[in-house]
């Protein structure tokens, strides 16, 4: 990805960042914050949103830091673990489900117990992350990439999540959790197609560079391999059709 497309992705995260933090905030902030607005304190409210914004700026950084770690990470866990890193990465969402709840509920609700009150962070990164997922697998077919981006928003977002869920004031944790949840299924969800524009732009201008042949040419013999699997398993299921045809037609003749 050129360095254009980077900056235009690195940019669009943290305004995404600011806008949902600043969006939760003013509704989770009404007596602090929301209600300078409705009766004409804007000083007031304007420091407030300043506030607000800067905050969804380290969200979205932190995000963005999260993802590029994401992006080093499954590599490294594909070449140590190969084939079973998948289910390596299920264990590891099964670990983080249980540990956000854990962290949260006896770090900071034993006293209360109230455990609906903790329970729902741990639910709503599960849910937000299937749906994430499944998209993901959906705008890529045949590669596979449920488990990994699985594996991304659950186990990622729980262990950036630890530092911002184990405070007690909740208007601190709505604005952390919202918004580390959208930057990172914006990151997930786009980041494929920054780099689709990316090389269309550079095929149109004829940048194309030696490290992007080399891209093509994996690509193609990841689509030839995929399409010679596809042959062999039609090739198996054919053999063995005929296989059964063969052997009902010995046992009909050996009936009569």
């Amino acid at each position: 990805m050129t360095s254009k497309y980077l900056v235009r992705f690195y940019f669009r995260t943290l305004l995404l960042g600011m806008v949902v933090t600043a969006i939760v905030s003013l509704v989770t902030e009404y007596q602090n914050v929301t209600r300078y607005l409705l009766e004409g304190q804007f000083g007031e409210f304007f420091a407030g949103l300043v506030w607000f914004l800067g905050y969804g700026l380290l969200i979205a950084t932190v995000s963005q830091v999260a993802f590029f770690i994401y992006l080093f990470l499954h590599p490294l866990g594909m070449g140590i673990f190969k084939k079973l890193w998948p289910y390596v990465q299920l264990l590891l969402i099964m670990y983080a489900a249980f540990d956000m709840f854990y962290v949260r509920f006896y770090r900071v609700g034993v006293e209360a117990g109230q455990v609906w009150s903790y329970i729902w962070i741990p639910i709503l990164v599960i849910v937000s992350g299937f749906i994430v997922a499944r998209w993901k697998d959906r705008e890529s077919p045949g590669t596979q990439l449920f488990i990994p981006a699985l594996f991304y928003m659950i186990f990622m977002t729980s262990v950036t999540l630890i530092p911002f869920i184990t405070v007690e004031d909740t208007s601190w944790i709505y604005r952390s959790v919202f918004t580390l949840i959208t930057c990172n299924a914006f990151q997930l969800l786009m980041l494929p197609k920054y780099i689709e524009a990316s090389e269309k732009e550079k095929a149109e201008r004829g940048r194309v560079t030696k490290a992007d042949l080399n891209e093509q040419k994996r690509s193609e013999r990841e689509r030839e391999h995929r399409e010679q699997k596809s042959k062999e398993k039609s090739q198996v299921k054919k053999r063995n059709a005929l296989n059964y045809k063969n052997s009902t037609r010995q046992k009909d003749r050996h009936g009569k």
